[in-house]
């Protein structure tokens, strides 16, 4: 145990490492008496009370302000600015007429009038029933055909 204690007084070289700057303790009491003194001295008001009322007002002013530039600016960089809805609804329309398939024969055959209506044969009119309705589709049409005479 006596080794201990001298490896540790030669490495600590003998003295105390932890040791009270000259004066901390003598200046200690008046640093914490002006401490409290600060605390204790009442807040002074501010300089602007105008300030603190009006300065919510206009960070609220300048966010809608920022979304509204937002929006502007993705309006005009997609073009759609000046559009109004009308014209939605007319590239709709025309979009409508011509990407949607025509759904009963006769309006397959007047759509395409450049195709001469002559030709349509009993064989032709059998070939597209076939491949355009199910079976259920032509069970129905067949069964209103006969029901009716």
């Amino acid at each position: 145990m006596n080794e201990q204690k001298d490896y540790l007084s030669s490495c600590a070289g003998g003295d105390n490492p932890f040791r009270v700057p000259e004066g901390y303790l003598e200046s200690l009491e008046d640093r914490l008496l002006s401490r409290i003194a600060a605390e204790e001295q009442p807040a002074t008001p501010a300089k602007h009370p105008a300030w603190r009322i009006i300065k919510p007002a206009l960070t609220l002013a300048a966010m809608f302000a920022l979304i509204f530039g937002m929006g502007y600016g993705v309006l005009s960089l997609t073009h759609t600015l000046g559009r109004g809805v009308g014209s939605a609804a007319e590239e709709y329309a025309s979009a409508e007429e011509e990407l949607i398939r025509p759904v009963s024969l006769i309006d397959y055959y007047q759509a395409d009038e450049t195709e001469d209506t002559s030709e349509l044969d009993e064989e032709t009119l059998v070939n597209y029933l076939a491949a355009e309705l199910s079976f259920a589709d032509l069970a129905d049409i067949y069964a209103q055909t006969y029901k009716e005479k």
